[in-house]
Formats: C-alpha cells, structure tokens, sequence
C-alpha cells in the first residue's frame, strides 16, 4: 500500500479489498498519518484497529516523512522487533529485518519533507523524517549473512530508479537536498540488492528496475497515494523459489452482497 496520509475512507477501503482477495498482510511504505497532533489526534489509529480487527488483517508499515516520528521511537516493541501501534498494527523501524512465512522484509523508511518551510516542527513536521547513515549500516548488517531480502520497504525512491516525476514547483536547491535520502537509499540497495523495493512519496505509480553488476536485479515498484484507486495497491506473492511477483489490485469502494 502507497501513501494514504491518514485519509480513513481509503483504509478503509484498502482493507476491505485486501480481505475480499484472500490476502491477510497488508504492508505500507508510509505517510500513514500516524498520530497526527490537533483535535482528531488518535481518531484515525482508532478506526484502523476497528478495520484491521473486523476483517482479520495484520498490518506492517515503514515510517514516511508524514508520520509522527516523536511518538514512533515511545511505542512497545514486539518480540519479533517490530513496534506495537495495536494488536494487528506494527510500525517496522528504519535497519529492522523481520522474517514473516520465510520472506525476509526490511525497512529504512522517511523522506525529506519538500515542503517543510510551510510545516511547523513536532506538529505536521519532524526533524528526525529522513533516514540516517546509522540505520542504513544496521540494515546492511543484518543483511550481510543472508539469505537475499525478499522485500524492502522505503518511503522515498533510490536515486538510481528513472522515470520518476518531481512534483510541481519544487526549486532545484530543494531536489538536490531531497536526493540525499534518495542517495543514501540508492547506496543501501547496491549493497542488499533485495529482491524488490517497494517506496512511494512522490505520488505516482511507477515500475522501474536497478540492475547489479553480478546479473542480478531488483524491482522497484513506486507506489501512488490516496488519490489513486488503481495505482495504491499491489498484491505480493513469494514463490517457493524466491521469485516475487507484482500485480496491480484495485482498490474497490464497494462488493457485492
């Protein structure tokens, strides 16, 4: 699942779509809206767990530029590393590898926010948004001994992958800080080269692949925000061989009876 950015009628739907397809994980590269402060604060968190419970789905997601950061480092953590939000909401932190049904998945979430001179820090905009060199060399670590990550969760998009469209009215002084995240993303993969990076953040659906000098390749699938019905959504499947395969699932609004 894409960006969503605390809009409850499309996790809502999002969830219901995932059930009526058989699939009980649901997983998201961020922009939640987790814990957004002001007078809504923790309604939205109260009505995924509602969802999440009703329709028998866990849920897993890597921290965007659009989450509360500040209440992301204070939540419990798991057994398995993950940080607990409810009973079937887990927030996975930035060089954190979990191992789910044999797929391996890892996340090195948040983005630098384009608009942060328009945002007000602890409020809709947190310092610690970005990805930092520590939790990047945790992820390669707990990579090094293998075997090959099944899944990579981002929130932003390797700097390698083209095709990417900037959004409008971005000066070029702001996307070359922007490409910092971007950077370090880039240099993270070349080293884990994971079989495919799941991101979003620029809010377009876009299918693009990095290659590696030893033959091998890793998908990367950009993924569109709320606004987008068709390209928010993806349903996974991991062979028995390792292989990982795509394919579009859209989002329905209604089913019938």
């Amino acid at each position: 699942m894409g960006d969503f950015h605390g809009q409850t009628h499309h996790f809502r739907a999002v969830v219901r779509t995932v059930r009526h397809a058989g699939i009980s994980l649901l997983m998201s590269v961020g922009d939640v809206g987790f814990d957004m402060p002001g007078g809504q604060r923790g309604r939205t968190e109260k009505m995924m767990r509602l969802q999440l419970e009703q329709n028998d789905i866990d849920f897993i997601w890597a921290a965007g530029n659009h989450d509360n950061h500040d209440t992301l480092a204070t939540l419990p953590l798991n057994p398995n590393g993950t940080r607990r939000v409810s009973n079937r909401n887990s927030h996975l932190p930035n060089g954190s590898v979990i191992e789910i049904g044999g797929v391996r998945i890892g996340a090195l979430g948040g983005a630098y926010s384009v608009d942060q001179r328009r945002r007000t820090a602890g409020r809709d905009w947190w310092p610690q948004e970005e990805p930092t060199r520590e939790e990047a060399d945790w992820l390669v670590a707990r990579c090094a001994a293998g075997p090959r990550l099944d899944i990579l969760l981002t929130h932003d998009v390797p700097l390698g992958v083209s095709g990417l469209k900037g959004l409008k009215g971005i000066s070029t002084e702001t996307m070359s800080r922007a490409n910092e995240t971007r950077r370090l993303l880039q240099d993270v993969a070349d080293l884990i080269r994971p079989r495919v990076l799941f991101s979003g953040h620029w809010h377009q659906r876009l299918r693009s692949e990095l290659k590696w000098d030893d033959h091998t390749a890793t998908m990367v699938e950009v993924l569109a925000a709320e606004q987008s019905w068709a390209g928010n959504l993806v349903e996974v499947v991991v062979d028995p061989d390792g292989r990982v395969r795509v394919s579009p699932l859209k989002v329905q609004v209604s089913f019938p009876a």
